[in-house]
């Protein structure tokens, strides 16, 4: 299955996605771009099916990779989850991320800067064409505010994985090598972009049913809330995240379970979601609904939760968004009456780290098509995101009152009652683990740890992994699971060799060190 609902209804739509595909690393050929500007962008239609193909680019065109790295670095890099995967003989690369231990060569990792850039030189060239197409300026306005948006996205990725990067902005000639931005360089250009496309770009409501899947004002200005909270600058956070709550188009979801149903599409809580349908051609399964399951229930046994977090929900008494987030072996899985003992394949079969996997990407087996072909949109901007947002920077910014309204209406959802008196760092913390509960495995978890300072100013992540870190002695020291303690085909140790001083970003692939003769620099300590 391909995760694309867009088909590639004209030749000039086709064009576009083989000459956009011609480089994966920086460069894109000038002559592939003037070729589809002279030819391909001749008319709003054109343009309109070009810029709709490229939304297939931002998350999911290459399913394996750019999917595959949200979990692996965004999640099992994390205290969220293992590689899991352990019935089969050797995961290398992916065990190098997840431990800390891999190296500018990591395969995965060069995989994703490749896919990232790739996305981004053919949204450059369709930016390029339509610029030039003899068109009205209110529908070439539009189409260039949607591909900065998706842009924009990448660049967030790059940025939050790498740190600086080249900012390419544009079709160069072949062989061409930028050096490395700075990171504030970086989020000044996402910050121009974002603001760019929200002021540009249509309410959702003002969408038909057919053009629900495309960037919005809100969409726009719910990520230029997160790329403001990364940075953090709170004021600004805070007040792009006020924007899009008081913008009225967005809200919770009644039930929290809702979100992660089969057949949910572009509901009120969804700000952007990648859509997605079954296709024969080529005949593949949902990367997501395939690769995070069990074994034993026909997936292939990756990322499995850890109990860390499972306890991280017995702490708090969630029991609907522990359900909800975690399929454990043994225990009924929630809105699937046909499963009631779910088989995650963990100690004594060792086929998986942990017998427990998310539920979020879980389809009910009376759902599942005979072929075997089904998917699931992903979304990857939710108003409960937005909600957190809010009430981090308003935290951060000794605002108790706003930060604990945003707070109290995400426990509200879930049953859970609200401290109203929280203050200070008492209140950051709060938001800190509702962060954790409400966004686990939706990729965020490392990027957090990461950004995240304690009262000393030192990351978060130092605190959590590394041989002292509370992650790594809660597993070596004080973990009695039954099923990660005794299947050590995984080590139990995940996250001992984590590093203070290099890990705090990846590696930039040697690939492109070599390609650009040294002009891109590496990360230190790599």
């Amino acid at each position: 299955m391909q995760r694309n609902l867009f088909r590639l209804t004209s030749l000039a739509a086709l064009l576009l996605v083989i000459a956009g595909c011609k480089k994966s690393l920086l460069t894109v050929d000038n002559n592939s771009s003037a070729v589809q500007t002279s030819q391909y962008f001749t008319n709003v239609d054109q343009c309109n099916t070009s810029t709709q193909v490229c939304y297939r680019y931002i998350d999911w065109d290459s399913w394996w990779q750019i999917f595959n790295w949200r979990y692996l670095s965004g999640e099992a890099a994390s205290d969220n989850a293992w590689v899991g995967n352990t019935y089969q003989a050797s995961h290398a690369t992916y065990n190098a991320v997840a431990e800390y231990m891999l190296d500018a060569g990591n395969d995965r990792n060069e995989a994703q800067w490749i896919e990232l850039y790739k996305s981004i030189g053919i949204f450059n060239n369709t930016i390029e064409g339509i610029q030039s197409a003899p068109i009205d300026t209110a529908s070439k306005s539009r189409f260039i505010a949607e591909l900065k948006f998706l842009r924009a996205w990448c660049y967030f990725d790059l940025v939050r994985n790498y740190g600086g990067v080249p900012l390419v902005l544009k079709t160069y000639p072949a062989n061409t090598h930028l050096p490395r931005n700075t990171v504030g360089e970086v989020y000044d250009q996402l910050i121009s972009d974002l603001k760019n496309a929200a002021a540009v770009l249509p309410r959702r409501s003002a969408y038909s049913a057919a053009d629900k899947f495309r960037a919005s004002s809100g969409s726009a200005t719910a990520l230029l809330a997160k790329v403001y909270l990364y940075k953090g600058d709170w004021a600004n956070a805070e007040a792009a995240a006020r924007q899009v709550i008081d913008g009225g188009e967005y809200s919770l979801e009644t039930s929290f379970g809702t979100l992660w149903s089969y057949t949910y599409k572009n509901g009120p809580e969804s700000i952007f979601e990648i859509q997605c349908a079954s296709s024969q051609n080529p005949a593949l399964p949902s990367s997501a609904l395939y690769m995070i399951n069990s074994v034993s229930d026909g997936g292939w046994g990756y990322y499995s939760v850890t109990s860390d977090l499972e306890n991280a929900y017995i702490a708090q008494g969630d029991s609907i968004r522990m359900v909800w987030t975690i399929n454990r072996q043994g225990k009924p899985v929630a809105g699937d009456p046909n499963n009631t003992s779910f088989n995650g394949g963990g100690y004594p079969t060792n086929q998986s780290k942990s017998g427990r996997f998310s539920r979020k990407w879980y389809v009910p087996k009376s759902q599942r098509p005979a072929n075997g072909l089904y998917s699931r949109d992903d979304i990857i901007l939710r108003f409960a995101d937005v909600l957190l947002i809010h009430a981090e920077a308003c935290a951060m910014e000794n605002k108790p009152a706003d930060a604990l309204a945003s707070l109290k209406k995400i426990r509200d959802r879930v049953g859970l009652a609200t401290d109203m008196s929280l203050t200070g760092w008492d209140l950051i913390n709060a938001v800190r683990k509702e962060r954790r509960l409400e966004m686990a495995f939706e990729g965020d978890r490392l990027y957090d740890l990461r950004r995240w300072k304690d009262q000393s100013g030192a990351p978060v992540i130092n605190s959590v992994l590394g041989a002292n870190g509370s992650f790594v002695k809660y597993n070596t020291q004080t973990s009695t699971d039954p099923f990660e303690t005794k299947n050590l085909i995984e080590a139990q140790n995940k996250g001992v060799h984590f590093n203070p001083a290099i890990h705090g970003l990846w590696p930039i692939p040697n690939s492109e060190i070599v390609a650009s003769g040294g002009v891109v620099k590496q990360n230190a300590g790599y």
